[in-house]
């Protein structure tokens, strides 16, 4: 089954503190952030829990952990000297959904009312949903720019919601409406969703690259 995306499973290494990090949000995807023990995170990740506890002295911190990893490298490198590929550029786009996906539980699981007696948690939870839908704003343009979309001025903001909307109701959504259906499916499906919903916004160009990189779901 597949767990992570592969840009997502290079951030990290063979290292404890790395197995854990990783181990740990597939699990936080997977169960649920209140789901998960200390003593399940531990068993998967093959060493005791006081070696988990070297490493992160809480759940809270693999939390924060994550968070950190997710901002670090959200960008996405594009060479801006000159006309970029058009089909590189939408499968590096699109690389931005999975990326999201594999830290879902973040922006899924209520982690301000599970973690409440913490203010900082909050706090860095409402700055990730800014960078977030600072982050897609930017592509829509640099997209815009390079071919990829075709919209006027004052549809930004309206695409941008729209993205952002669709992806978190569907990281919330996906596991409760189709339960028997593997991780897969569900990232597949809701990558669908986002490209029906940007269709009205596409370039006829990347709309033809869009069907033959996922074929049908357009149709």
């Amino acid at each position: 089954m597949k767990n992570l995306s592969t840009r997502t499973t290079a951030l990290f290494s063979d290292c404890t503190r790395d197995k854990l990090l990783k181990n740990s949000l597939e699990l936080f995807n997977r169960k649920g952030f209140a789901s998960v023990t200390t003593s399940l995170l531990a068993s998967s990740s093959k060493v005791r829990e006081g070696t988990l506890w070297y490493h992160f002295k809480s759940k809270k911190s693999l939390v924060e952990s994550h968070i950190e990893l997710f901002k670090k490298n959200i960008d996405v490198e594009l060479d801006m000297m000159g006309k970029i590929d058009l089909e590189i550029l939408i499968k590096q786009l699109l690389s931005q959904y999975y990326f999201n996906w594999d830290f879902r539980y973040l922006f899924r699981d209520n982690l301000a009312d599970n973690l409440s007696s913490d203010r900082s948690i909050t706090n860095k939870l409402n700055e990730l949903t800014q960078l977030r839908f600072n982050k897609i704003k930017e592509e829509a343009l640099i997209g815009r720019d390079q071919g990829v979309f075709d919209f006027k001025e004052n549809e930004l903001d309206e695409l941008s919601e729209i993205i952002f909307l669709v992806a978190d109701n569907w990281f919330a959504l996906s596991s409760k409406k189709y339960p028997d259906k593997d991780e897969n499916f569900l990232m597949q499906r809701g990558m669908g969703l986002l490209i029906k919903v940007s269709e009205p916004y596409l370039s006829k160009e990347s709309q033809l690259i869009i069907r033959n990189l996922h074929g049908g779901v357009l149709t």
